[in-house]
C-alpha cells in the first residue's frame, strides 16, 4: 500500500493555500496512475538518455502532480531503482512561498527522501511575462544542480501539454513550438524528464487521494490575468465537454511536430555544413541557392547556435527582405534585444549588439 506523506486528509486543518482535487474534465472511469506506469514511462524514456538513469532528482512544487510524482518515484527508488531526492524551487513570488518549502520538506521527510530549496527571489523586469521569467530562472537553478548523468524529473501531464500546444497555437508559433514539451532532452550535464506526459492530472489527483498526501493550491494558479491560468480556468473546460479525448489527440499531434522539428533540424544542420565557416560566419550566396523555406530554416538553427536567442518572426523576414538583397556597398543590420545581424563582403555575421562607436572615431 503507499504511504502517507504530509497530513492525512481529515486529521487536522490544512495549512494556508493547501486545497483538493480539482480538474478541468471528470476522469474516465478506467484512467488511473500508478507506481507501475511511472516506472513504464521511465523504461520508454532510457533509449533517448542512452540508459536508464542511476541518479534521479525530482522538482516539487507542493502541487498535486508533484507531489503524486515524488510519491511514485520514492517507491521505485526504495526498490533500489535509482538513488532519489527532490528539489524545491522557491521563487520568492508569493508571500506564503516559504510555508510550501516546509511542506515540501515534511512530505519528502515522511518518504525518507534527501531535499533541497533553491531560493531565487525573482525580480521580473519591466516588460517581461512573469510565467516566462520564473520558468527561465526555475530551469537556469535546476540546470545549475545536476550531477553528470543525474535525471530531472518535471511532473507536466497531458493537460500540461494540452495548454501548451494552444498557447503556442495562440502565440503563432512555428513547428518547433507547436511540438510542445519533449519527454526527454539535455539539461546542463543531466536529462530532463517528463515521464506524466501520457497521464490526465484527475488520475494524478487519484493517486493522492488514495496515497493521503496533501497539496499546495499556487493561488497565481486561479488568476485569469495569467495566460495558462486563462487557458485552464476558462477555455479547456469547455473544449474538452465538447472533445473529451482532445488532450490525448493534441498531444498526438505534438508528437508528430516533434518529428517534424528533428527533420527539419537535421536538414539544416546539413544546410550548415555547407553554407556556415569555421568562423560562423553565413555564406550569402550558398544561402540564397536555397528555397526560401530552407533559407528561413537555416538561418533560425544559425541563429539559435550562436546562442543569441531566436529574433521575432517579422525580424526574421527583415533579414531576407531587407538585409541579404542590400547593395553590395551599403551596410545594413537587423537587430532585436538579444543580438543583430549584419551584412559583409558576402557574408552575414551573427554577434550581441554592437555599441556605440566611441566619441571622436
Amino acid at each position: 500500500s503507499a504511504r502517507r506523506a504530509g497530513v492525512p486528509s481529515g486529521s487536522t486543518p490544512r495549512p494556508e493555500g493547501t486545497g483538493r482535487p480539482w480538474s478541468c474534465s471528470p476522469a474516465r472511469p478506467n484512467m488511473h496512475f500508478s507506481v507501475k506506469r511511472l516506472a513504464q514511462s521511465l523504461k520508454s524514456l532510457e533509449g533517448g538518455a542512452g540508459g536508464p538513469p542511476a541518479r534521479v532528482c525530482v522538482a516539487v512544487s507542493g502541487g498535486v502532480d508533484s507531489l503524486a510524482h515524488l510519491h511514485s518515484a520514492a517507491a521505485l527508488a526504495s526498490a533500489g531503482h535509482f538513488a532519489l531526492r527532490a528539489l524545491h524551487i522557491d521563487h520568492g513570488l508569493q508571500q506564503a512561498s516559504a510555508g510550501w518549502a516546509a511542506h515540501c520538506r515534511q512530505t519528502c521527510d515522511g518518504l525518507a527522501v534527501p531535499f533541497g530549496v533553491l531560493s531565487l527571489r525573482l525580480v521580473p523586469a519591466k516588460g517581461v511575462s512573469v510565467e516566462a521569467a520564473a520558468r527561465d530562472a526555475r530551469y537556469a537553478a535546476l540546470s545549475a544542480q545536476l550531477q553528470p548523468g543525474e535525471w530531472l524529473l518535471t511532473a507536466h501531464h497531458q493537460d500540461d501539454q494540452f495548454e501548451t500546444v494552444l498557447l503556442q497555437l495562440l502565440r503563432g508559433a512555428g513547428v518547433a513550438g507547436l511540438a510542445a514539451m519533449p519527454g526527454l532532452a539535455r539539461l546542463g550535464p543531466g536529462w530532463h524528464a517528463r515521464p506524466l506526459l501520457d497521464e490526465r492530472r484527475a488520475a494524478l489527483e487519484a493517486y493522492a487521494l488514495a496515497a493521503g498526501l496533501e497539496w499546495i493550491e499556487d493561488p497565481m494558479n486561479a488568476e485569469l490575468r495569467y495566460e495558462r491560468a486563462y487557458l485552464r480556468q476558462e477555455l479547456s473546460p469547455r473544449i474538452l465537454a465538447r472533445w473529451p479525448a482532445a488532450g490525448r489527440t493534441v498531444a498526438r499531434s505534438a508528437r508528430h511536430l516533434a518529428d517534424a522539428q528533428v527533420i527539419l533540424a537535421e536538414v539544416a544542420a546539413a544546410d550548415a555544413r555547407l553554407a556556415v565557416d569555421a568562423e560562423g560566419r553565413l555564406d550569402l550566396g550558398l544561402l540564397l541557392g536555397l528555397s526560401v523555406p530552407r533559407q528561413r530554416n537555416l538561418l533560425r538553427a544559425w541563429l539559435d547556435g550562436r546562442g543569441l536567442g531566436l529574433p521575432s518572426t517579422a525580424r526574421l523576414e527583415a533579414i531576407l527582405r531587407d538585409l541579404v538583397p542590400a547593395r553590395a556597398d551599403a551596410t545594413p543590420v537587423v537587430t532585436w534585444p538579444s543580438g543583430e545581424v549584419r551584412r559583409y563582403r558576402g557574408r552575414l555575421y551573427a554577434m550581441s549588439p554592437l555599441g556605440p562607436p566611441p566619441t571622436g572615431w
